[in-house]
């Protein structure tokens, strides 16, 4: 089991560990083996104080941001985040769904991390004919998102596909505030005219937390997942 570790910045912007989520019992290293720590808006610090003590225990993180100040780690073999596991993300994504996969790359490096029940295809390959589909995307930059907005126009207006829903692994979203922005794909709110056509044309987004993302507005439409859980789903069909 994977234990959770918090963390805050001091009056002197040190950082600090802690148990609990209001950051006021302090965390102590001894005996844990394997820890789970959520950036908080692509801010790294916590991980470079916390990798001084990750000599011999196992860190995990919902993503890893590839930055050139990390050249002077010595080594990351110990830190691992959900590109570096396999893990059956199946469950989260509707059974009635095929997934579409944007690249012939991403379909081989992610096909084994869905059961035989949905499709593992990628686009070049045509995969028109399904009612519901659901677009696997590994990493939801902004213009990531921007492209799988006008896939799913194609599908939807032009292939007659009624249900296109949007599974991103990583969705690092941080303009003005990373939760609005999201929400705002789903519920076309005002705030956001030009990401009306995300809500127009898909039914649904799954994603991490990799954002620090907590409170959902519309949860029909928006389905946060907590990578502690998918962590620790791996940990024990490793173990098993």
């Amino acid at each position: 089991m994977i234990t959770k570790i918090y963390y805050k910045k001091n009056e002197l912007f040190n950082i600090e560990f802690f148990k609990n989520e209001g950051c006021t019992d302090p965390f102590e290293f001894l005996n844990e083996k394997s820890l789970y720590i959520k950036l908080k808006q692509g801010d790294i610090s916590p991980f470079l104080e916390i990798y001084k003590y990750s000599q011999y225990r196992d860190i995990y993180l919902p993503y890893f941001p590839n930055i050139d100040t990390l050249d002077y780690l010595p080594s990351l073999e110990n830190i691992y985040t959900l590109d570096d596991i396999t893990v059956n993300l199946s469950k989260y994504i509707p059974e009635d769904n095929a997934v579409l996969f944007l690249s012939k790359e991403e379909q081989e490096r992610y096909y084994d991390c869905f059961p035989k029940q949905h499709m593992g295809l990628y686009i070049d390959n045509g995969v028109y004919d399904k009612e519901t589909i659901t677009i696997f995307l590994p990493h939801g930059t902004e213009t990531k998102l921007k492209e799988v907005i006008e896939l799913a126009k194609i599908l939807k207006k032009q292939c007659g596909v009624k249900e296109v829903n949007l599974f991103v692994l990583h969705c690092f979203i941080s303009l003005y505030g990373g939760e609005s922005y999201i929400n705002s794909f789903v519920s076309k709110g005002d705030d956001f005219p030009e990401f009306y056509s995300f809500g127009d044309f898909f039914n649904k987004i799954i994603t991490t937390n990799s954002t620090g993302m907590s409170l959902v507005q519309n949860k029909e439409r928006l389905q946060i997942i907590d990578c502690y859980d998918i962590f620790n789903d791996y940990l024990q069909n490793k173990n098993e």
